[in-house]
């Protein structure tokens, strides 16, 4: 029987991924000539008109590439095409639209109100075309399935890894994708449907979106030894305000969740510096440079060596921050993603299981 062509990513020579068999190869810094017969959408009541041929799904990939990255040249390597090449498509993908969809901004590249607009779908078309792909493989015989996965970082170093053990043993032939990015791009992940199960520490109010908590994590401040002054075993906001506070971006919910409690606390850091990255924090934290606050998850290994030192408030309340596993309420979950819920859940059960446990060892 005549196998059906099956839908695959394959490198042109110049190592642009695409998804096609029939469709012209993209070569670097070359788009294919339109066909004489173009697709075009004609929409009543004066709507524009879309080139269907070139809302490409490397050009949507590349869209959203860039609202992750915030640059054309990040987004250009994550795509494996280079950079004149993703120019290129750019300008291809705008012509279709008839929009203007990226702008640039110093250093690097920011979606306009219509590049927003565009992501917001590309999320979606291009899930749907690996939900085509999954189900030409199952009409074939394959066994072989996929789970997408976003999360922040804490549970992607922490939560993650014992569940991914276990359900790769369980299913290997699951293929699994991670992504780590901030709260904020975990849920809109999940929304968009550019992930099937998402994994972030603030729970989405209004999103249409099913929360289950793992775990509650706690912030706490962390400094270099010898750096900040302890009073009875905590340290006080006027010890703190001598300090340079260090955050990362705005979409981190260890930022959010940190600056609502300080605000609560009626404090006003007198310097703040803002890092995209919980790493670099850290180790700028443990060279003397300020303070910061992070999971206590994240820097156990650091205190443990004596690179930095943990420290609570003296007067606030510890700084809780609960852990969900997110997926869509609209979307129904792949056997894939079921199965991995099941995992969660078991994980989730297991610590709060060992929380009681330890607050029982406490009383005693």
């Amino acid at each position: 029987m005549a196998r059906r062509p099956r839908i695959v990513h394959r490198p042109s020579a110049s190592g642009a991924a695409l998804a096609s068999t029939d469709a012209p190869v993209l070569t670097a810094g070359r788009v294919p000539a339109p066909s004489p017969a173009k697709t075009v959408v004609h929409l009543g009541g004066g709507m524009r008109e879309l080139a269907l041929e070139n809302v490409h799904p490397l050009r949507l990939r590349l869209l959203l590439e860039i609202e992750r990255t915030g640059s054309i040249s990040s987004a250009a390597h994550a795509c494996a095409i280079t950079q004149p090449s993703a120019s290129m498509h750019l300008r291809t993908l705008e012509t279709a639209t008839r929009e203007r969809l990226v702008t640039r901004h110093g250093r690097g590249s920011r979606l306009t109100a219509a590049g927003k607009v565009v992501a917001s779908h590309a999320d979606r078309m291009l899930a749907t075309l690996d939900s085509m792909r999954r189900a030409l493989d199952a009409l074939d015989g394959r066994c072989g399935g996929e789970l997408s996965l976003t999360a922040t970082l804490t549970p992607s170093l922490h939560l993650l890894p014992s569940i991914l053990r276990t359900y790769s043993e369980r299913y290997p032939g699951v293929t699994v994708n991670l992504r780590t990015t901030p709260s904020r791009n975990v849920i809109q992940a999940v929304v968009r449907g550019g992930a099937e199960i998402g994994f972030a520490g603030e729970a989405p109010i209004g999103e249409p979106v099913t929360c289950r908590q793992m775990v509650s994590d706690e912030l706490v401040g962390i400094a270099a030894p010898g750096v900040v002054r302890f009073d009875d075993g905590g340290v006080t906001l006027g010890e703190l305000a001598r300090h340079t506070l260090l955050v990362g971006s705005e979409s981190s919910s260890t930022r959010r969740v940190t600056e609502r409690c300080l605000r609560g606390a009626g404090f006003r850091p007198t310097r703040v510096w803002v890092f995209d990255s919980y790493d670099a924090i850290t180790r700028v934290v443990a060279d003397g440079l300020g303070v910061s606050f992070t999971s206590r998850l994240l820097v156990r290994e650091n205190v443990q060596r004596g690179q930095l030192v943990t420290f609570r408030l003296l007067g606030l309340q510890p700084m809780a921050r609960p852990i969900y596993a997110l997926h869509s309420q609209v979307k129904a979950l792949t056997p894939e993603g079921a199965a991995f819920m099941e995992l969660v859940g078991v994980r989730a059960r297991s610590v709060g299981e060992e929380g009681v446990s330890r607050a029982a060892s406490r009383e005693v």
